[in-house]
């Protein structure tokens, strides 16, 4: 509900010429209104232990600029359980103004990093850290060093745990 108030509010201003609206929507104005934070339902974070070790995170976005944005590109720092895990989303995405939508990212995980995760999963102090690269029709600006604390992860594919 407040989501739509604000873009209401926004959309009145709209009919301002580019120049104004660009003094008004900086880069750092545009950074600010587009909220991106792990997926509040089901599992956000998983590490999958097994033989072929992966993790998956999933990510929200909301856009609370009265601006259609494209999410150009993204570079993830995945800390785990003491152990740091890299990932890149390249792929285009558009929201639009007012959307709340999601995104998914997975990486591998190399069998040393593994190994370590498995044997320090239960002093699991989880976060994510991101620069973002975002597209607009009036500027094109970045999130940088964007970091979620308290991730909670759930660890799956048991085997390589309990066999510490």
């Amino acid at each position: 509900m407040e989501i739509l108030a604000l873009l209401e509010i926004w959309r009145l201003l709209t009919w301002l010429p580019k120049w104004i609206l660009k003094r008004i929507f900086t880069e750092q104005r545009l950074a600010d209104l587009v909220i991106v934070d792990v997926r509040p339902r089901h599992d956000y974070t998983t590490a999958d232990l097994g033989p072929i070790a992966k993790f998956e995170l999933w990510f929200q976005v909301i856009n609370m600029s009265p601006f259609e944005v494209e999410l150009d590109r993204a570079e993830i720092r995945f800390t785990c359980a003491g152990t740091s895990l890299d990932a890149r989303y390249i792929k285009r995405t558009t929201f639009k103004a007012g959307e709340i939508a999601e995104f998914h990212v997975e990486g591998d995980i190399p069998e040393g990093k593994a190994k370590q995760i498995a044997q320090h999963h239960d002093k699991n102090a989880s976060w994510i850290s991101m620069d973002m690269d975002f597209n607009c029709n009036l500027h094109s600006f970045s999130k940088r060093s964007h970091t979620l604390e308290g991730v909670r992860t759930r660890f799956i594919n048991h085997d390589r745990i309990n066999n510490k």
